[in-house]
């Protein structure tokens, strides 16, 4: 044999060995890296009395701007066994039933089963922590039953914010609103652990990893306030005992910041017991529920006709005594008026009035004005915002309907931010996560010229002052703002219905330096309802309050209207 081949066969023994090794040392390094949490599941899993767990892990808390604690995390612990090495098993059940939420025969079907091990109950309060162990220690099981100190989450005010911030599951992992949206800065990673029983060395409770790995979570301040908060969900109770309504939201934003500082719904539920609630009423209707917004979108269809000079400050326009036909439809007032001036249609909400504005429209200026407030898409600051939905402006019935509120839809964020466009000339987006040192976000900047502007906050003070919603006024700060009386479209009928209705009002305070902007949506109020009769009254409530906890000085003075924009 030639040297040449036996140097091949040297080198290609030489290749195989060194690709063997290689091999071994990547698996090595593969398990000791990446799967080295499943390797070990598989071996254990192959043991007649080992198992491998989840234990809970601490979950970061959630406070609102001031520091105060929305959702935390409170230490517990939990009753484990290892069902056929358990000794005594009808003492032990009987026993730990004195302290569970369990009946007996409960405990005893646990400690009965085939499984290789149970919990028995899970998030036990650690003041009955030395009673389990002595019982525990008395029917003789320290080798077969144990305790493993975990966590539960917590919400120390029930019912408060509860759409907005959510709940979590059995596992600790967030499920809905904050704590789902922000799981991943909540939660870290779970913990794994390794359930083991031996007769002689008793059960033994081991960390899946060599060492303890550094679970790291991290605290969430929202910009919601405490106080803020308590006071809307007070309104809302006013609101349901006045009103029995299908459902509530009402919001307030800082206008300079774009912090949502309250956030309120109903119907509410207490995330603590979660699972007694049906889902629909967990929702935040604020963001996830879009509506009709009615004649609040007057303002906003007027000043993008000044805006573009089809109409000027002394247009004046005939209503034909409240009832004109439109695209072969009958549009309506809820009185009926003759020749009122500009600013008269927008202060008493005429429809007829606004409708005839909305004829000099193209469909590139309704789009134009969509895009300006902001109506094209959501803000992605909440778990399920709804996208606001707009009409086929192909069409020049809908941009008729849609200057009086029909036809398209919008969730209370939406119309809120908007709203605070016309106090502001611009679209902050709204965040609800508090960070002071962060700068708001401009969206759009300049709505409207400043003479549009000015026209537009002078006639929505009058709205309040003299119009529509005069119960909105309040006697300490000026507020500018809109009503609106949506009536929900009756599918089974294919027309508005005449009993259901949208009632709500936005507007921001104080209007002559606006700092808060706020709406109020009540649905399907009973009784005869109107945004001026279900919605204002509490608005003015909510002004009065939220202006005085933040300490504002009343603006509602002789010489604050004097000289103010109120002036004609």
């Amino acid at each position: 044999m030639s040297n040449t081949v036996k140097n091949a066969k040297i080198y290609l023994l030489a290749v195989l060995i060194f690709l063997g090794l290689l091999v071994v040392v990547v698996r090595f390094a593969y398990i000791q890296l990446f799967g080295r949490t499943a390797y070990i599941e598989r071996i254990v899993e192959k043991f007649p009395k080992a198992v491998v767990e989840k234990v809970p892990v601490y979950r970061g808390a959630i406070k609102d701007r001031k520091g105060v604690e929305l959702a935390i995390s409170m230490p517990t612990f939990s009753i484990f066994a290892f069902p056929k090495s358990v000794q005594n098993k009808e003492e032990l059940a009987r026993r730990l039933s004195a302290i569970l939420d369990q009946r007996e025969e409960e405990i005893l079907k646990k400690l009965n089963t085939d499984s290789k091990f149970v919990w028995l109950a899970r998030n036990i309060d650690k003041e009955y922590i030395n009673y389990v162990r002595g019982v525990i220690r008395d029917t003789q099981n320290q080798n077969a039953v144990g305790v493993q100190e975990d966590y539960k989450r917590v919400y120390p005010h029930g019912y408060l914010a509860s759409n907005l911030i959510g709940f979590v599951g059995a596992d600790g992992r967030g499920l809905e609103g904050i704590e789902y949206m922000f799981d991943h800065k909540l939660y870290s990673k779970e913990a794994k652990k390794v359930f083991l029983y031996s007769p002689k060395g008793g059960r033994l409770v081991l960390n899946l990893e060599e060492e303890e790995r550094d679970y790291k979570t991290q605290d969430l301040q929202l910009t919601i306030d405490f106080g803020v908060q308590v006071i809307l969900e007070d309104i809302k109770e006013k609101i349901v005992k006045d009103w029995s309504p299908r459902r509530i939201a009402i919001i307030v934003i800082n206008l300079q910041t774009g912090d949502i500082l309250g956030l309120a719904n109903y119907p509410h539920y207490d995330p603590n017991h979660y699972q007694k609630v049906r889902p629909e009423n967990r929702r935040n209707y604020a963001v996830t529920d879009p509506f009709e917004p009615g004649s609040a979108m007057k303002p906003f269809f007027i000043g993008q006709a000044l805006e573009k000079g089809y109409i000027g400050f002394n247009y004046s326009v005939d209503t034909e005594g409240g009832r004109a036909e439109f695209f072969g439809r009958t549009i309506r007032d809820v009185h009926p008026y003759r020749v009122l001036s500009l600013d008269q249609v927008l202060i008493k909400s005429s429809n007829v009035g606004t409708a005839k504005v909305a004829r000099f429209f193209s469909k590139k200026d309704v789009e134009e004005l969509f895009e300006k407030i902001h109506f094209k898409s959501t803000f992605g600051v909440l778990p399920g915002e709804a996208k606001p939905k707009l009409p086929n402006l192909n069409y020049p019935a809908n941009i008729i309907y849609a200057s009086i509120g029909q036809g398209l839809s919008a969730n209370l964020l939406n119309l809120c931010v908007a709203f605070g466009g016309l106090a502001t000339n611009q679209i902050i987006q709204p965040r609800i996560v508090y960070e002071p040192n962060s700068p708001p976000k401009v969206l759009r900047d300049k709505l409207f010229s400043d003479k549009v502007l000015d026209w537009l906050h002078k006639n929505l003070i009058k709205v309040v002052e003299e119009g529509t919603a005069t119960q909105a006024r309040s006697q300490y700060f000026t507020i500018a703002g809109k009503t609106g009386t949506a009536q929900k479209f009756d599918f089974k009928t294919g027309k508005y219905s005449m009993e259901k209705v949208v009632a709500y009002f936005v507007g921001y305070f104080p209007a002559t330096n606006p700092k808060y902007v706020a709406g109020i949506m009540v649905d399907e109020p009973k009784g005869r309802a109107f945004g001026g009769t279900a919605a204002a009254p509490y608005f003015k409530e909510l002004v009065e309050r939220v202006a005085f906890y933040e300490r504002l000085e009343p603006d509602k003075t002789n010489k604050a209207i004097s000289e103010g924009r109120l002036k004609n």
